[in-house]
Parts: structure tokens; C-alpha cells; sequence
């Protein structure tokens, strides 16, 4: 069927530059956003993650939030492709509704714009999705999320935060609040091209000041620009490791140059939920924990190395020089390297099977099993032994 749409270009407000399609036929008249790779990438992550930290949760019988302080608009069009897409919020109900546990989850969705509320609800109403679970709010975000968590303190219960603002309109501190309620972690998308073009900008200054909670990023504006972004990037994640135990950045390009767009930050207190977002980045990213834009891999080639037995022997040499002549617990060893590199827990696990009588000796909590599990001990040679097999009787 062909569609009939007209595309607008808007020139104002907070989607300076973008397209928008409004679908005459078929979509009950609803706009869309233009669909790039790099937001294809960052809803099939959160898709992937959430299907993971809805299921867990509900397992436990327990009530569910979804915060979303950017909802947009709720509907995006690939227009290359001809496909359609939907905004995060939908994301978060469709995943909830296939896991069948809607019932638990409540849905707190907050935009600043009338039209993009408007339009979300359209969407909603399209997609046949119940609105009884959704509590809109028409606010300024940091007015609204903080309102939020007024409740949230009062009345905890695990709560995800996806904030995607349009700019750097991100308050630190709001940041610390959120996650000094129990059971809390975010999603949030640090602008770093926003962040980078306004660096130099003195009526900047303030709003950087509150993404950073203070003025030590300054420093950075006269660097060179890989070591500008390295210093600026390293900086913000040292300020949130203050009150989170566990932040990994993951590097979202250009879709069409090896150029940062921006960075996604999984701000979250259990390990688990760490490594789990960074399984879904990698299932989507081809093994990597990064979107690499013009460089990402082409799917229909062949891939002639195995990257991954790469990273694992990489890792098994580094964890030895780390640890060598140490005695330590296996929960240790993760902790270490699961939001300070890379590497994804199973080449943790599987450098710690590589380590196993040459580097290390393994010791099994419960000796009935081979898991690898955190209460396991691992004992790490100061020479690495031979194994007997390859000794030669000449």
C-alpha cells in the first residue's frame, strides 16, 4: 500500500533541523522523527535490557516504575527503509505487556512540549496500549522529576530512569537523588557533541556547571580533542562513581563518521544489571560495547577472526599480572573489571577457565559444582606453572 505523507522540516524548538513525517493515511495522523541508525542502536539496547530487567524483577512479585523525563514525541519513521519505530516509552510497555507482567508496572512519561504529548498519546492509542498505566506530566524536567522523586522517596519501589535530554539539560545533582533511592538505576544520554560545540561558550557555563556539579570540567577546554573528550568523559563517570557503584559509558558515532555523537551512561548498584547492559550492547553492536557509526561491522561479510578469543587471552594476561601471588574471590575479580573495561562477564569467566592450573589455582565453594560463582576463591601463581602434559622426559 503506498502511503501518502508530507515532511516538514522544522527550524525551532528542541528538534532544530529534524524531520518530521505526518502520515496523511494510515497512522491516524500522527508525526514521526526522523529514525537514524545511532537511535535504532540505543531503542533495540533498551528493548534488550529491559526485557531482562523486567522479567527479574517480576519474578520477585514486585512493583515496577518506568520514569521517562524526554518522551518525545513517541513515533519514528526510517524513511530509507521504510520503517517504522517506536519511542522509548512504547518500548517500555510493549516489554512489560510480553512479559505479562503490566499489571506491576506503572509508567511515569514527561515532556515539556504539548504537541509531542499529544502525539504520544495518538501513538499509544494506536498501538492499543492501556493509558489507565501512564501518568503524563507537561513539565520542565528537573521541576517534574524532582516532584517524582518526592513520591519515590516516600514510596520506594525499583524504578528505571530513562533520561534523553536534547541538549545538557541534566542537573548532577538530580542524578545523585536518583540513586540514593534504593533499588534505582538510569539510562542517560550525555551529549558529548552538545557538550563539545558549547564548551568555549561563556552563557554555557551554568548549564555545564550543573551537568558536572561543579566547574573542574573547565580544565579540559583548551585540550586537544581526543584528549578533551577522554578527560571530559573520565571526569563525569569519576562524579558518578561517587554514589553509584557501578557506571559504564557506552560510545554511540555518527551513523555516517567516526565522530562521537554521545555517550549512553548505565548508572546502576548491581553488578548484575551491569553486566546484563552490556550484553545487550553487545548483541547489538556485533561483540562490541560501542556504536561505531561508518566503522561498524558489515553483517553480510564474513568475519575471518575470532575477536572474542582475542579479548579473552588479552584478559586472562592481564587479570595474572594483576593479581599474581594474590589469593582472591572470584566476586573480587568481577567487580574489577565489569564498568572498568570492555571485556563482558562470560571473557571473565572464560579467562578465568584459560588461567586454571598454568597462572591460577580454582577453588569451588561448593565442590559439587564446576559454576563459576562469586564466592569462589582463585589462587594466582607468581610464576606460571607448565602444565605436566608438555613436560618433555629429554
Amino acid at each position: 500500500m503506498t502511503r501518502n505523507y508530507e515532511i516538514i522540516r522544522y527550524t525551532k524548538g528542541p528538534k532544530k533541523g529534524h524531520i518530521e513525517k505526518i502520515l496523511v493515511e494510515n497512522y491516524n495522523n500522527f508525526y514521526f522523527w526522523e529514525y537514524p541508525e545511532q537511535t535504532q542502536i540505543k531503542h533495540a539496547v533498551l528493548c534488550n535490557y529491559l526485557d531482562a530487567w523486567i522479567t527479574i524483577l517480576g519474578s520477585k512479585n514486585l512493583r515496577i516504575n518506568y520514569y521517562d523525563g524526554f518522551s518525545g514525541c513517541g513515533a519514528y519513521y526510517d524513511y530509507h527503509n521504510d520503517k517504522f519505530g517506536c519511542g522509548s516509552p512504547l518500548i517500555a510497555q510493549q516489554t512489560a505487556i510480553s512479559r505479562r507482567i503490566y499489571n506491576k508496572c506503572h509508567f511515569y512519561l514527561n515532556e515539556d512540549c504539548e504537541s509531542n504529548i499529544n502525539n504520544l498519546k495518538k501513538v499509544l492509542e494506536y498501538k492499543k496500549l492501556d493509558l489507565s498505566k501512564i501518568t503524563f506530566t507537561q513539565e520542565k524536567y528537573n521541576d517534574n522529576i524532582n516532584k517524582f522523586l518526592d513520591y519515590l522517596e516516600k514510596n520506594p519501589v525499583p524504578t528505571f530512569f530513562m533520561i534523553d535530554p536534547y541538549g545538557i539539560d541534566v542537573d548532577f545533582n538530580t542524578i545523585k537523588r536518583i540513586m540514593s533511592i534504593p533499588r534505582t538505576e538510569i539510562l542517560l544520554n550525555f551529549m558529548y557533541n552538545y557538550l563539545n560545540r558549547f564548551i568555549t561558550n561563556l552563557p554555557s557555563e551554568t548549564g555545564i556547571n550543573l551537568l558536572y556539579g561543579d566547574t573542574d570540567w573547565q580544565k579540559f577546554r583548551s585540550y586537544k580533542e581526543d584528549l578533551k573528550e577522554q578527560g571530559l568523559v573520565e571526569l563525569y563517570r569519576s562524579k558518578l562513581k561517587t554514589f553509584s557503584k557501578y557506571t559504564y559509558q557506552y560510545r554511540m558515532s555518527f551513523p555516517n563518521q567516526n565522530k562521537t555523537y554521545y555517550y549512553l551512561f548505565h548508572i546502576t548498584q548491581n553488578i548484575k544489571g551491569c553486566s546484563i547492559m552490556k550484553d545487550a550492547f553487545a548483541k547489538i553492536n556485533f561483540g562490541n560495547v560501542e556504536f561505531l557509526g561508518p566503522n561498524q561491522p558489515n553483517p553480510n561479510q564474513m568475519v575471518l577472526l575470532n575477536t572474542s578469543e582475542g579479548k579473552v587471552e588479552n584478559l586472562k594476561l592481564k587479570i595474572w599480572e594483576l593479581y599474581k601471588g594474590q589469593t582472591i574471590k572470584y566476586s573480587e575479580l568481577l567487580d574489577k573489571f565489569i564498568d572498568s573495561s570492555p571485556y563482558l562477564e562470560r571473557h571473565i569467566k572464560q579467562a578465568v577457565r584459560k588461567l586454571e592450573r598454568e597462572y591460577a589455582k580454582f577453588y569451588h565453594a561448593k565442590e559439587s559444582t564446576r559454576t563459576i560463582a562469586p564466592e569462589d576463591t582463585i589462587e594466582f601463581f607468581i610464576k606460571p606453572k607448565l602444565d605436566p602434559k608438555q613436560i618433555s622426559l629429554f
